[in-house]
């Protein structure tokens, strides 16, 4: 027993020691490292990609959804360009609410609808010679006169059978050639009075008004039976610059002539004196005849005066020569 028991006291004494040892080198092993490590001196450990290969979902963006006749595509694009209106110009509304389109600015689209009547105005005297319509079977097209002061005008009575087609109509009449296209659509947009107006016409108006007006005012400088170019329109003009400033200064030898502007009716009409000698101021018989003043001599100096003290107005009236 004593021998069992010293062999065993033994080997847990050895076991005791090599116990002691391990741990005193894990022990300084700690220490080192601790002792040894500062800081920033360690890499960051590189991670795989594979490991976070995360892609997020895209974002599911709203759709917007056009109303269905905007969509809609027709399945004949021939068809479909035929029934489009042309570009026209845009029709100006009359107090009598016809649409009034400028004539030969661009081609009238005349809008009708089935079950109305559209109704087209000529200009008043003009006489219907031809009417041809493009679609005689689906477009209606009739002949109608009034008379209003003695003055007859034609209309054309159109009316189409279906909606959705395009025709087209000339009309040739004893002043010009009308072309008209024909387009049929619901009831809500249809053109019940169509008429026409004239720029070509309102402009030979103004040149025979100006031609006349020409024409009047060389009968009113020729009216002393004088011939016109034994005029004399050698006159300077001085002075201020009021609303009835002359236009302008002549003599015939006779008498002198002093226009004044249109506007210098509504004005104070001013004073005409002749200046003698000196620059004195001498009367003068004179007279207004409608926008001139007729002076029974010739003059060389004068003057119209308007007005008093500041607030009189002067225009010199001067001959060259004089």
């Amino acid at each position: 027993m004593n021998i069992h028991t010293s062999v065993i006291a033994l080997g847990l004494a050895l076991l005791s020691n090599s116990l002691s040892m391990v741990l005193a080198q894990d022990l300084s092993a700690i220490e080192k490292i601790q002792t040894n490590y500062m800081p920033g001196s360690y890499a960051p450990i590189p991670i795989s990609k594979t490991y976070f290969n995360y892609q997020p979902k895209p974002k599911i963006q709203p759709v917007e959804i056009a109303p269905a006749e905007n969509k809609a595509q027709p399945a004949n694009n021939t068809q479909s360009s035929m029934i489009k209106p042309q570009r026209t110009e845009t029709p100006m509304l009359s107090p009598d609410g016809s649409l009034v389109f400028p004539f030969g600015a661009n081609l009238p689209n005349v809008i009708c609808a089935p079950l109305h009547v559209c109704e087209v105005s000529l200009q008043p005297g003009e006489t219907i010679q031809q009417i041809d319509v493009g679609d005689t079977l689906r477009w209606q097209v009739k002949l109608a006169r009034s008379v209003r002061d003695g003055v007859e005008t034609s209309h054309l009575i159109i009316k189409p059978s279906e909606v959705g087609i395009v025709s087209n109509l000339v009309a040739i009449t004893d002043r010009r050639t009308y072309t008209i296209q024909l387009v049929s659509r619901k009831e809500r947009s249809w053109m019940p009075k169509v008429a026409f107006a004239y720029p070509d016409d309102m402009q030979a108006n103004w040149n025979a008004y100006f031609a006349q007006s020409q024409s009047n005012a060389t009968v009113n400088l020729a009216s002393n039976m004088q011939a016109t170019s034994a005029l004399d329109f050698k006159y300077r003009l001085k002075g201020d610059k009021p609303i009835w400033r002359p236009m302008r200064v002549y003599t015939d030898q006779v008498k002198t002539y002093i226009e004044l502007p249109p506007a210098a009716k509504n004005e104070e009409i001013p004073a005409l004196v002749l200046l003698g000698p000196g620059s004195t101021e001498q009367l003068v018989n004179y007279r207004l005849d409608g926008d001139r003043f007729i002076v029974d001599k010739v003059i060389h100096r004068a003057s119209l005066i308007s007005g008093v003290g500041r607030n009189q107005e002067r225009v010199d009236i001067v001959k060259e020569g004089s």
